[in-house]
């Protein structure tokens, strides 16, 4: 250093694969020996079989914290259906037995039952959208962290990931049948086929986790639903996300823009020239809008963009990003960056940090926050001393302390670089209160031998 609902007909008969429901025919929503689909023998050999039976209760659980209207009590009758249909999907998702078509036809009825059951509460469709929204999301976040784990090559996630984009459609497509018999409205294939392109930029993302393969999606699919969802392809695409507290707020019915809620966030995908206009509607909208703008993409990589906005309004909410009414990402690349791989910046931290994570409390503020200064400036005493606001004498004694902490590391310039990087995204954390590193690592420290 420088110095259930329950419904009270009994079904008559199975219906067909392909027929139409009538409400009657739906059984009652806590009749589980009808709901719960017959075991099935299972793919052993699927690569991704071990992740995707472990995620069924945290995916569960994700999308109970997430959408306000599935919370319930742990346990709770709602909770239990949750699960268990969620372990009958992805059971017969994986099923390859000559059983199967049985299988999937009991948990295509599970789904629209469980779709008319939520239409007596809700007749609008918002909370299962925002349910299958944010369970894809989570989806795509095990299964990319599982990869990664693995070192399975980007094309088996691309892979798993657009069989399952197929397969969560397709189930979507069930709850809408069966939410549509109770409400009186089927949804338009029209609806479906822009709800089908949506989810397919969404998930289909396996070129954002390895340099080998092709950012974006594959673009003559793209086209393909394109022109079932009646979507103008434009050039370039920008990604809006909007939170807001209260009623959403209203988003034009146009054909090129793409649109679907989450909770108390809208998502939003239009033409990269009407894109300020478009974030000045919502931000008038109310006084408690926050939009977030992504930069201009290529059509094939909207998903990534979308990515971008969901993350920027994460790190918002975690008091990494300063709140705005507007935020645009391409003010925030760094962090945007930085936060993108969240499994890898906490493995680094519990890596690199040690020394700084044993420290007490206060001192690890004041000297994680000193380090940084001085690892992003490589100023000298005075000048850090006058960036923090303290006593020039005062920065030599915690860089004293420093020293003892770090040794000779601090004369390797990539362990430098590291620290400086998982530095800039870790402080901003535990400045907006995240304790998970801290007690990632005391639970690591006691239960060593």
């Amino acid at each position: 250093m420088n110095d259930e609902r329950p419904h009270d007909a009994e079904p008559e008969q199975e219906p067909a694969e392909s027929a139409e429901l009538d409400p009657s025919d739906l059984p009652p929503m806590t009749d589980t020996s009808l709901l719960s689909p017959e075991p099935v023998v299972s793919a052993s050999g699927h690569p991704f079989r071990a992740v995707l039976l472990e995620m069924i209760d945290p995916i569960v659980d994700i999308v109970r914290a997430q959408v306000p209207a599935y919370a319930g009590p742990p346990g709770g009758q709602r909770h239990q259906l949750m699960t268990m249909a969620a372990s009958s999907a992805v059971h017969a998702f994986l099923d390859t037995s000559p059983q199967r078509p049985t299988a999937q036809r009991k948990v295509d009825e599970l789904f629209r039952r469980m779709g008319w059951g939520e239409a007596q509460e809700d007749t609008t469709s918002v909370n299962l959208d925002s349910a299958f929204a944010v369970g894809a999301r989570a989806v795509w976040n095990y299964l990319a962290d599982y990869a990664v784990a693995q070192g399975y090559p980007a094309q088996a996630l691309r892979d798993v990931t657009n069989d399952l984009a197929a397969y969560t459609n397709h189930l979507r497509a069930e709850l809408q049948i069966g939410h549509a018999l109770r409400v009186g409205r089927p949804p338009s294939d029209t609806e479906r086929a822009r709800h089908h392109l949506l989810d397919y930029l969404r998930t289909t993302t396996a070129g954002r986790i390895s340099h080998l393969a092709p950012l974006g999606v594959d673009p003559f699919r793209l086209a393909e639903l394109a022109d079932d969802a009646k979507w103008p392809l434009p050039t370039e695409v920008v990604a809006l996300a909007v939170s807001f507290h209260g009623d959403s707020p209203s988003v034009p019915d146009e054909p090129d823009v793409l649109w679907t809620q989450e909770g108390n966030r809208l998502y939003v995908l239009c033409p990269a020239p009407a894109a300020d206009e478009l974030a000045g509607v919502f931000e008038r909208s109310g006084s408690d809008r926050r939009v977030v703008i992504s930069g201009a993409v290529p059509a094939a990589e909207a998903g990534t963009a979308l990515l971008w906005t969901t993350r920027a309004l994460d790190l918002v909410q975690a008091s990494v990003i300063p709140p705005a009414s507007v935020i645009r990402c391409e003010d925030h690349l760094t962090q945007l960056w930085l936060h993108s791989e969240p499994s890898m910046r906490r493995q680094l931290c519990q890596r690199l940090l040690q020394p700084l994570l044993a420290e007490a409390p206060n001192s690890r503020e004041i000297l994680s926050e000193t380090l940084l200064t001085w690892l992003e400036t490589r100023d000298s005493a005075p000048a850090i001393a006058s960036r923090l606001d303290v006593h020039p004498q005062t920065i030599r004694y915690r860089w004293r302390r420093i020293n003892e902490l770090f040794g000779e590391a601090l004369r390797d310039p990539d362990f430098v670089m590291q620290l400086m990087l998982v530095l800039k995204a870790s402080v901003p954390l535990w400045k907006g209160g995240d304790q998970s590193d801290f007690e990632l690592f005391r639970g690591s420290r006691d239960s060593a031998p």
